[in-house]
């Protein structure tokens, strides 16, 4: 007679077993989801969202599932992604019941503390109201001599180091970025185009990006406790390094005494009893720091526009059409943020894009996805800037395009604070850029996108091009 112990053991894993049928099956043919569109395997278990996710190739995956079965897709049990113009609205717009973010996604800071990236909605109005001033116009004018001196330094060392061969313009643009926000936001320059090396502060942050998105895979499957165990060393704790280096940066800020009109000069000109405290503005601080004939042609409207270098400046390039066409073509294939920014639907549910999703739902835009849906933009995989340009918009082929669909810097009320200085930074550095160098692909980076794994960011590998001088007036 077999003992009571030799029927448990083999009893448990059979229960396992059928339990783990019963789950799936109920994911399948029982959950509020179950008519929704997408594949079977998916909506039964996050497990392929996440061996994508895994891969750095979920971006690709999804945009596929959502050319088979349309703009609202079910990518896991209790998850929806969408790519439409109407769901940007629905989703991110202004609400009387806001849709909170995703909490699996919004990761708390280590302190504890909330910032504008994950605080909650009376928060967030608060800090957001602060940070604003930074991000004025009037605040923009401002600011230009410190981007100005930042374009000419990295002008300089493309000049001095283009002479020796091809240069990668990934790392000398990332020093540019990290070192101009990095004095904007903490007074502090990183001294990254002055060593032509990146600081410990921006070298680590793609790692923080992977731990994150690591992280969030681990909640998913409430293995959390366990991540350190199953993260690599260079990844673990990347993230309270980095917080804690900008919180150092802050400190030494908030002590000196300065008229330097950077990030922070404005946020303690505006601080009242109604603002931030100072535990808040060391956390947002480090917010601060983590946001052919084509080329001919942009090249023509450069040269015909200015007649020295001295004369680029945000103002004066803030009409060049064909240069905001380029940058928001370039933006929709190759946008900063490919992800989907997930919320949770309300507790009455919502109906989005005609389905209605149930309270306590994670749904979001796929930003990837969405730019590249031939349902929205004629040819889509395509670099076509004159789909932006106005005498285009209503004219074959272009007259189709959704440029509604188009939200790099995401939508509504928790929309990006920044948009109008990265878009004055871009104008500037580039047309400063093109205006001393005709620029060249090294032979052999034609594919450089595609073989980059997305991981909270672009995994960008190093983009050598040729530097030709042209006019150094």
């Amino acid at each position: 007679m077999p003992k009571v112990g030799d029927v448990a053991l083999v009893a448990l894993p059979v229960l396992v077993l059928v339990a783990l049928i019963l789950h799936l099956s109920y994911n399948i043919f029982v959950h509020p989801l179950r008519n929704a569109p997408g594949p079977k395997l998916w909506a039964a278990s996050r497990l392929p969202w996440c061996w994508y996710q895994h891969r750095g190739v979920l971006q690709y995956k999804l945009l596929e599932l959502h050319v088979k079965y349309g703009h609202a897709v079910r990518v896991a049990p209790n998850e929806m992604s969408f790519t439409s113009e109407s769901a940007w609205k629905t989703i991110y717009g202004q609400r009387s019941v806001e849709m909170p973010k995703d909490p699996i996604f919004s990761l708390l800071t280590p302190t504890g503390v909330q910032n504008i990236m994950v605080a909650d909605r009376e928060t967030h109005t608060r800090q957001r109201r602060l940070l604003s001033h930074a991000f004025s116009e009037k605040a923009l004018r401002e600011q230009e001599s410190l981007l100005q001196l930042h374009v000419s330094k990295f002008l300089e060392q493309l000049s001095n180091n283009s002479a020796a061969g091809p240069v990668d313009m990934v790392a000398w643009a990332s020093f540019l970025t990290f070192d101009m926000v990095g004095d904007m936001a903490f007074g502090e320059n990183f001294g990254c185009l002055d060593r032509g090396d990146y600081d410990p502060f921006v070298r680590a942050i793609q790692s923080m990006a992977t731990e994150l998105t690591y992280t969030q895979m681990w909640k998913y499957w409430r293995l959390q406790a366990l991540r350190k165990y199953l993260m690599s060393k260079e990844v673990v704790g990347k993230r309270v390094e980095n917080v804690k280096r900008a919180m150092a940066a802050v400190g030494r800020r908030l002590q000196r005494e300065t008229s330097r009109k950077d990030f922070m000069h404005y946020i303690l000109a505006a601080n009242d009893e109604k603002g931030m405290s100072p535990q808040e503005i060391h956390v947002n601080a480090f917010s601060l720091n983590i946001a052919g004939s084509d080329y001919e042609r942009l090249m023509a409207e450069i040269t015909a526009a200015f007649g020295t270098e001295t004369d680029i400046t945000i103002a004066s390039t803030h009409n060049l059409e064909f240069m905001d066409a380029v940058i928001n073509e370039s933006l929709r294939l190759y946008p900063p943020v490919a992800i989907t920014m997930p919320r949770r639907t309300p507790l009455g549910g919502e109906t989005i894009d005609g389905i209605y999703v149930p309270g306590g739902m994670t749904v979001g835009v796929h930003h990837f996805s969405c730019y590249r849906h031939p349902n929205n933009f004629y040819r889509p995989n395509d670099f076509l800037p004159e789909r932006f340009l106005a005498a285009n918009r209503d004219l074959a082929p272009f007259q189709k395009d959704n440029r509604a669909c188009l939200q790099p810097f995401s939508f509504g009320p928790r929309g990006c604070l920044g948009k109008n200085l990265a878009r004055a930074e871009m104008r500037l550095a580039l047309a400063k850029l093109l205006f001393r160098f005709a620029v060249k692909l090294q032979p052999g980076q034609e594919e450089w996108q595609r073989s980059q794994r997305l991981q909270g960011f672009w995994q960008k590998p190093p983009l050598y091009c040729i530097l030709l001088p042209k006019n150094t007036a």
